[in-house]
């Protein structure tokens, strides 16, 4: 009895595909076990510290799940200080000794060193502290401005959606109704030691050092009037105050 030939086609396909389904599987646990070598003391930490996942040693660190996987990979290159300095706070380490662990210091301790090396390995040690510590102050000082001008600025960003829905759902609401809720911004700049750059409308001399002319013909001591206000600190300037030689339509001086 001949067999069908498109069953034994079919039958060739199924066993060649599991097959290969059991090499790809059996592959990649080799390559994983290749491709992460640094997976194995890193999981005896973590059950230490009852950490049960890389998702949630990720989280604790604050790391990118992707910059976790360079980093049990070995490929160091692209890892900052700073992130190592994160994980090492996870782990509960010192960074030298999640560096030792990395085998970033291997080279320096596989052979006795010389009195130079040894100072010379010391002051690198120092300065990769000093470097880490430089890093999480930079960090803490961006975090306590950042909450600063928050918890200035407040009460005006609660009540700028409430204010924009207002002004779209009755858009002759009057604007003097609504500048009593720029004040936070006065006193964020009072607390920096803001101080303006001239008026709004004001008649002034052009200083360039102080003034942005929107013409190129207004040269310094001509008649010009602020259209927006610059800011500086002392005699740093932030932002000069940006003039024109007119006024707005329908505003005066005397306005």
């Amino acid at each position: 009895m001949i067999e069908d030939p498109n069953l034994i086609f079919f039958g060739y396909v199924l066993w060649l595909g599991s097959l290969l389904l059991i090499l790809g599987a059996v592959g990649s646990e080799a390559l994983k076990g290749k491709s992460m070598p640094h997976d194995r003391w890193l999981r005896d930490r973590m059950m230490q510290l009852d950490i049960p996942s890389w998702k949630a040693l990720a989280e604790k660190s604050g790391l990118n799940p992707l910059r976790l996987r360079q980093i049990r990979r070995g490929s160091l290159a692209q890892v900052k200080l700073s992130e190592l300095a994160q994980l090492a706070r996870a782990l509960e380490w010192t960074v030298a000794q999640l560096e030792q662990k990395l085998g970033i210091l291997s080279t320096s301790v596989a052979v006795s060193p010389t009195p130079e090396e040894g100072v010379a390995e010391q002051l690198r040690q120092q300065c990769l502290r000093l470097r880490s510590q430089l890093e999480e102050q930079k960090a803490e000082v961006a975090r306590d401005v950042r909450d600063a001008t928050f918890e200035q600025l407040q009460s005006l960003l609660a009540n700028y959606p409430t204010v924009r829905q207002l002004v779209e759902a009755k858009p002759d609401l009057p604007a003097k109704n609504l500048t009593g809720l720029f004040a936070p911004l006065d006193n964020l700049l009072e607390s920096w030691g803001c101080d303006r750059i001239g008026a709004v409308w004001e008649a002034v001399e052009y200083d360039p050092q102080l003034h942005q002319a929107d013409a190129e013909e207004i040269q310094p001591g001509d008649r010009a009037y602020v259209r927006f206000v610059g800011y500086r600190i002392g005699d740093r300037i932030l932002c000069p105050a940006k003039v024109s030689r007119t006024l707005p339509a329908n505003v005066t001086s005397e306005s």
